[in-house]
């Protein structure tokens, strides 16, 4: 298949609530609203027809028939022990994002602070912190495309959350994780046992927690200097 010289720009999408930034080739515009729409549309009417997909905090089993996305969202937040809807716009901005990179070198789709990035060079994100403080974490150069997803600080039960970054193997799987570190943040010794979580989901290459005055990191994710 032909790829597209790189010349790009940034661009918006809106399907339904959800708005996607995607930085890509000019000319895939198109291509971008009709893939996003056709994705969302498959989840939107599969969960629908199926409340426990749709409600459950667990993970749940879907038959073999279901939808590929949807297979792949069930199996995705299975690993994380958490909820396929947990996935769900990170099931968007990856098959979005997978979709564009067989016609671009470079891609960017971006949904809520969960993102897919395909590229040849290592990107910074910044992550807010609390109002007037953020911090940047670094997305390594990656030609297949990973995944991060990103919160800025909120109260969660008796634990208060400044910041939040997960980096993956796919955007489903780091906004799967994301929530399981939310649900673990709020119990006692909630920032070591989020850390030690972030170890052990297959897939999940790190993460960075920002609690209070303390900073949580594992894996792979690092800081920019």
């Amino acid at each position: 298949m032909r790829l597209l010289k790189r010349k790009s720009r940034t661009f918006e999408i809106q399907v339904q609530e959800m708005t996607l930034h995607i930085q890509a080739a000019t000319d895939v515009d198109e291509e971008s609203r009709a893939a996003a729409l056709s994705f969302w549309e498959v989840l939107h009417s599969y969960s629908i027809r199926n409340p426990d997909f749709r409600a459950s905090k667990r993970p749940v089993t879907v038959p073999a028939d279901a939808p590929e996305i949807v297979r792949e969202m069930a199996a995705t937040a299975g690993r994380a022990g958490v909820g396929p809807m947990f996935s769900f716009q990170g099931a968007v901005t990856d098959h979005v994002g997978r979709f564009l990179a067989r016609e671009v070198n470079e891609v960017t789709v971006n949904c809520g602070g969960d993102y897919f990035i395909q590229s040849r060079r290592r990107q910074k994100l910044t992550v807010l912190r609390r109002p007037g403080s953020s911090v940047a974490v670094v997305v390594p150069a990656n030609r297949q495309g990973v995944g991060i997803s990103m919160a800025s600080g909120s109260d969660r039960g008796r634990s208060e959350i400044d910041g939040l970054a997960v980096l993956a193997e796919s955007c489903m799987l780091a906004g799967a994780a994301a929530a399981g570190v939310r649900a673990i943040l709020p119990k006692e010794n909630g920032l070591q046992d989020a850390l030690a979580y972030l170890k052990q989901v297959p897939g999940v290459i790190g993460g960075v927690v920002f609690l209070g005055e303390r900073i949580g990191m594992a894996g792979g994710l690092g800081l920019a200097a």
